[in-house]
């Protein structure tokens, strides 16, 4: 039987009496504050427990179908009543059966006769801390902006599925989603749009994934599915595929104006990729990095080749931390020619590592993760160093001192301090300024960072030459020439390697060498590999190159022997050009 069934916003109170006028008075007690239902026997009060879930049980001992204590106890061992406060009303000396009660788990005990401030008073605190205890076990497990389970229940969920799918000859499938970019968001549209953002998301995610599937929030822009039950590793792709066109959709913001989020997602299964939930939702997280190096918005699934990158990796950090110290590091030159008079004009200088254990590693490997790191700062200092160290007084035959180009990460230019290092070098190797040109990147103006754009003048101001290095590979290269002081462009390798043969590629190289002729850069360039391309590139008006067909790159002493060798150059003449007859030289 039922009472005030006519307020469902208020916390449900179970009562359990054999005596109708004793519900009576605990109803008339309790009615203005809870919801209250109610039982004359223990049968009864089993059945409304489970399909009422109400929020407490008040309950007497004496029932006329059961044990009080017995009830109170079936309750306790019940999943879906254990967790429900159960206070007993007892006889004023049944000092026993209240130790008794307690032991099995009730939560608290009346005497009788009942004290109306006593009922409410005893009721409240047990409501209390049963609400404590629930927002405790939300702020535990749940994440507070979503509502998502936290990183801790999603693993706990994981493992469980694992377990289970296991049994049943089933797979169960990790996957991680990590917004592309989402600091641009907080950084540019302030924190309020980013957690609209995560939320929509959040909504999305749940919607698209089956019912049986567990979506957490593990990190401030990722998610973790588990995916249990799986048949094949394509339900796991079908369901990557249909997240990535949900997540894709505009996202409408308050106060106006949409936001376009892309998604990297990483996929691993078990029991293909390991059977461990530790390591099934690391091997998710390598592939998701692997989507993202692979140019993100799409998922990648885990390959025991991506754990090879992975261990290689942390191989390569280990002994880079080391290298410097033990000194590892070497420099080669790769001349520059000067199409125009057919002589080495210069040298770019290029980093190579050699590690006892690695052996000789490629640049395009640990030049990345150095600047990852932030190794790369002092690796950038030992490179300006020992090439002003080398090219001080090299010259050529007449006395004329050689340029010198040299690469320079964005991490380094970052940095405040860098100006003040780079020309505490210069002046310990009187090194002139002029004779300098510093290679960058398009990625260090893409930053978009007010600094750098200040201190690439600065640098420019003191008179070195500034080129942009690998030039039509981004997306906005034209507008950095108009933007910054550059002296330099370099063309691309892709474009040199087909100008010859692909008919767009030497319209292209084309129009750089005919645009930088205009804003009266000179043009750089590398990866020549052919006669062809050479000639080709002459006939353009390119003006200086670099590349194997014209020298691989030299030690010191290599190169200082290539500039007394008048045979070994393919132009012809490898007489070095005096810095005085071209103020572009490099």
């Amino acid at each position: 039987m039922h009472a005030n069934t006519t307020a469902p916003d208020k916390d449900t109170v179970l009562l359990v009496d054999e005596s109708p006028n004793s519900i009576r008075i605990l109803n008339a007690i309790l009615g203005e504050e809870y919801r209250v239902i109610f039982s004359t026997s223990g049968a009864t009060a089993k059945v409304l427990a489970k399909a009422e879930s109400p929020k407490l049980i008040l309950m007497d001992v004496e029932l006329p179908d059961m044990d009080g204590f017995e009830l109170c106890q079936y309750f306790k061992t019940e999943p879906g009543t254990k967790d429900i406060p159960v206070i007993l009303i007892t006889e004023h000396s049944e000092d026993e059966g209240r130790e008794m009660g307690l032991k099995i788990g009730c939560a608290d005990y009346i005497s009788k006769p009942v004290s109306p401030a006593e009922v409410k008073l005893r009721i409240y605190n047990q409501l209390r801390i049963r609400r404590n205890e629930e927002l405790i076990m939300q702020r535990a497990l749940y994440d507070s902006l979503t509502g998502l389970a936290n990183r801790n229940l999603t693993l706990d969920r994981l493992r469980y599925a694992i377990a289970h799918d296991l049994r049943r000859g089933l797979m169960t499938g990790v996957m991680l989603v990590d917004i592309d970019n989402f600091k641009i968001i907080n950084d540019t549209l302030s924190h309020d749009v980013g957690d609209q953002v995560l939320v929509e998301l959040s909504r999305r995610i749940v919607k698209t994934v089956r019912e049986i599937d567990t979506v957490g929030r593990v990190s401030g822009d990722e998610f973790l599915i588990v995916l249990p039950g799986l048949h094949q590793t394509e339900n796991a792709c079908q369901i990557a595929s249909k997240l990535r066109k949900a997540i894709n959709k505009p996202i409408e913001i308050t106060g106006g104006g949409e936001v376009h989020i892309t998604a990297s997602m990483g996929i691993s299964l078990s029991p293909l990729d390991s059977d461990d939930f530790k390591r099934l939702f690391g091997n998710a997280d390598i592939a998701k990095h692997q989507a993202k190096e692979g140019g993100k918005d799409s998922y990648r699934l885990f390959t025991s080749e991506m754990n090879d990158n992975v261990h290689r990796r942390l191989r390569l950090e280990y002994h880079l931390v080391w290298a410097l110290s033990r000194g590892e590091f070497s420099l080669v030159y790769q001349p520059l020619y000067n199409l125009n008079t057919n002589r080495i004009s210069g040298a770019e200088a290029l980093l190579r590592w050699n590690n006892d254990e690695l052996g000789s590693v490629a640049p395009t490997e640990f030049i990345p993760i150095a600047e990852q790191s932030n190794l790369i700062y002092e690796i950038g200092k030992f490179v300006l160093d020992t090439a002003m160290n080398d090219f001080a007084s090299l010259t050529n035959k007449e006395g004329d001192l050689l340029h010198l180009a040299v690469n320079i990460s964005p991490q380094q230019v970052r940095q405040p301090q860098f100006v003040d290092d780079f020309t505490q070098i210069m002046e310990k190797h009187e090194f002139a300024a002029d004779r300098l040109e510093l290679e960058v990147t398009e990625g260090l103006l893409l930053s978009n960072q007010p600094n750098v754009k200040e201190m690439l003048n600065t640098l420019h101001d003191l008179g070195t030459e500034l080129s942009m290095d690998d030039f039509g590979t981004g997306y906005s290269s034209l507008s950095y020439l108009l933007q910054f002081p550059f002296d330099a462009l370099k063309i691309d390798r892709e474009f040199v390697d087909g100008i010859t043969d692909v008919e767009l590629n030497e319209a292209l190289a084309t129009a750089v060498i005919s645009m930088a002729q205009g804003l009266k850069i000179k043009t750089v360039a590398e990866g020549v590999e052919t006669e062809e391309q050479l000639e080709m590139l002459k006939s353009k008006g390119c003006d200086l190159a670099q590349g194997y067909y014209l020298s691989r790159p030299l030690d010191i002493e290599g190169l200082k022997a290539l500039l007394g060798d008048s045979q070994a150059s393919p132009l012809g003449d490898t007489t070095i050009e005096s810095s005085a007859d071209e103020s572009k030289a490099t």
